[in-house]
Parts: C-alpha cells; sequence; structure tokens
C-alpha cells in the first residue's frame, strides 16, 4: 500500500518562512538548500541539548520547541532517526512542509510527503510516492512507480529501480543498489554499497553483493 500523504503532501508551496529542527552539520546543510529553494530560514530548534537554546548556531538563533509559532513551519534536519523527533514537535504545535531542491529533478507525476527533505541532484522518478518526513540525499536516484515510506532515510547515491517498495523507517546506505520490484519492509538497513536483488524482511540489516542479511 502506498504510503499516506497528508493534505500538504505536494511539495509545490510558496516557501516563506522556515524553521529547522537540529543544531548540527546537517541542519546547516539543509539550510543551505532550504534558502536554494527559495525559504527564509529563521531559527534552528533545539532537541538534544538544552544548554544550546538562546545561542547563535551558523549565524541562526537557537530556540527550544514551545511554543510553536503559528506562521512558519519546521523540518526535522538531523541525519538519523526522525520520527520520535517529530512526534514530539508535533505535540508541541509544530506543522510541516518539504524542502525540495531546485537542483533535484521531481517528476510532475511524482508526490511528496510534508516534511520531506530532497537534496541536490536527486532524480525522482514518474509515479513515485516519497512518503512524509524522508529524506533525499544527494545524487540518490529513484526509479519509476517507487513507493517511499514515511522517515525514511535513502543516503547520497543510493540508486533504487523501479517498482520499489520502501517501508517505513528505513535505511538505504551510500551507493547501495536496489534493483526493480524488490520490497524492503519497515525499519530495515540496507549497508552502503549493498546490491539488494531480492526482498528484504522487516527490521533486517543486510550488506554485501549481493547483499544478504547480516547480524552484529
Amino acid at each position: 500500500m502506498p504510503p499516506r500523504l497528508t493534505p500538504m503532501a505536494r511539495y509545490r508551496t510558496v516557501p516563506g518562512e522556515l524553521y529547522l529542527a537540529g543544531t548540527g552539520s546537517f541542519a546547516v546543510e539543509v539550510a543551505e538548500w532550504a534558502e536554494d529553494a527559495g525559504w527564509s530560514v529563521v531559527g534552528l530548534i533545539e532537541l538534544l541539548d538544552p544548554s544550546r537554546v538562546g545561542a547563535v548556531f551558523a549565524g541562526r538563533h537557537v530556540l527550544d520547541a514551545e511554543p510553536a509559532p503559528s506562521n512558519a513551519p519546521a523540518v526535522i534536519a538531523l541525519g538519523g532517526p526522525r520520527r520520535m523527533h517529530w512526534a514530539y514537535l508535533e505535540g508541541c504545535g509544530w506543522r510541516s512542509a518539504a524542502v525540495v531542491h531546485p537542483r533535484a529533478h521531481v517528476s510532475a507525476s511524482a508526490r511528496v510527503g510534508a516534511g520531506a527533505v530532497v537534496a541536490p541532484g536527486a532524480v525522482v522518478g514518474a509515479e513515485s510516492v516519497i512518503g512524509s518526513h524522508t529524506l533525499i540525499s544527494r545524487g540518490t536516484l529513484i526509479g519509476h512507480h517507487v513507493c517511499v515510506g514515511a522517515f525514511v532515510s535513502l543516503l547520497p547515491g543510493a540508486n533504487v529501480g523501479g517498482h520499489v517498495e520502501l517501508g517505513e523507517d528505513t535505511t538505504v546506505g551510500m551507493g547501495s543498489v536496489i534493483v526493480n520490484g524488490v520490497k524492503v519492509g519497515s525499519d530495515a538497513t540496507i549497508a552502503a554499497g549493498a546490491v539488494v536483488l531480492a526482498d528484504v524482511d522487516a527490521r533486517s540489516r543486510v550488506q554485501g553483493v549481493p547483499a544478504r542479511e547480516y547480524r552484529g
């Protein structure tokens, strides 16, 4: 079943002010992508270290998650798992937006979920569905008719064939390949450089060429 998208699912919204949840180096990178896309990044939300609240990081003020402003959305800008962080922000009243870099190519027939980040050089093919709060990193290639669940991380250079299904909370490693028609279960991990030729069970970790499950 394709990922369920919110009413904000289509990323083609008019950019305005935006907050980023995160105060690390990845937040700096996402801020640059967002500004390239026309957003004005007005602040960073600290989620991990309360002592940073009130400071200035990379030229932007760091604030607590509460209270959420009513006039600007937020995007998670953390490289690791994002589901629990968004649950917290949503509980504080934040709403989400998608950041799609102008040098990414997203098919006109594709759908991008609210809160997703699509980096420069990424390609999203025809009729593909990108779930909410998913990260599509630099140079990631996603084929046609792909269903990507919510909170998935596709790291730089991942190559996903057509008609692939990626379950929620899955991580697809840097430079990995998933061939046409493969189904990957939720919360799975595809190691960097792996070549996935067969379905992957939920919560499994696979590596190698061809990819096989590993434990460790």
